[in-house]
């Protein structure tokens, strides 16, 4: 199991006995807390999730509703942490978190040339993603909840309690209203991307998810997956060993 280091704003997972070669800076899916970077950790790297407000230990402060908003924040908390070393750093987003991944390496691109050594993007079609669906029910807790289920990974009947559901709904809610308010397309980049689809993923499709490697003028690699919308949590084994590949460095 590995072990966490936390502050507020930053969830730190380590593999006991486990000498970090790299780091992997993760920006969950929506809704989703630091937590979800456990799923992630292997031997070799240190992972740092950004945790947003509104879950997890900063359950009392309110969701930010922009993507800029959120960006901003972990720039602020990540630049240190970058600035005082040298450890080869890859950037995954994961759902909605690869619009903030990518919105992060385009400051980093600005900011700090070259530190960023390749952006993931994870199972997110590339904006504008118009979902008429999404936007009705992000208005009808029922159809919120069908559409959370759908994806997998959260019980149904973890739902079923009110203050349950609504803890879940609120940052999920603020995060996917963030997404949709989302303004033109990505900024073109120059850092390396490894795109990750699975062949069962019918938000994301794999044909629409690969469409991020016109984005970069650097080299761009797809990482397939069998399984679902989540199914990088349950094959990350895959994605370590896509970035320890010489042509990652």
């Amino acid at each position: 199991m590995p072990t966490m280091a936390t502050d507020n704003v930053l969830a730190r997972w380590v593999t006991p006995q486990g000498v970090p070669q790299r780091r992997l800076v993760f920006f969950p899916h929506a809704g989703a807390g630091g937590l979800t970077g456990r799923s992630l950790a292997a031997h070799d790297v240190e992972i740092l999730a950004h945790r947003r407000p509104g879950r997890e230990a900063r359950m009392a402060e309110p969701a930010a509703a922009s993507v800029g908003d959120v960006v901003d924040e972990a720039t602020a908390a990540l630049l240190p942490v970058l600035d005082s070393d040298e450890l080869p750093t890859d950037v995954l987003g994961h759902s909605f978190g690869a619009l903030l991944a990518a919105e992060f390496v385009t400051r980093m691109e600005r900011e700090r040339p070259g530190r960023v050594r390749r952006l993931v993007v994870s199972a997110k079609v590339p904006p504008p993603d118009p979902s008429p669906e999404l936007a009705a029910a992000l208005h009808d807790d029922h159809a919120l909840v069908e559409w959370l289920v759908g994806l997998g990974g959260t019980p149904a009947e973890l739902l079923e309690d009110p203050g349950m559901r609504a803890m879940v709904l609120d940052p999920l809610r603020a995060d996917l209203t963030a997404s949709m308010n989302y303004q033109g397309e990505p900024a073109q980049l120059s850092t390396a991307l490894l795109v990750v689809a699975a062949d069962g993923d019918t938000t994301a499709p794999p044909s629409a998810v690969e469409s991020w490697s016109t984005f970069t003028t650097g080299p761009a690699q797809v990482l397939r997956l069998h399984g679902g919308h989540h199914a990088l949590f349950d094959q990350s084994e895959l994605l370590h060993a896509a970035l320890r590949e010489p042509g990652a460095n």
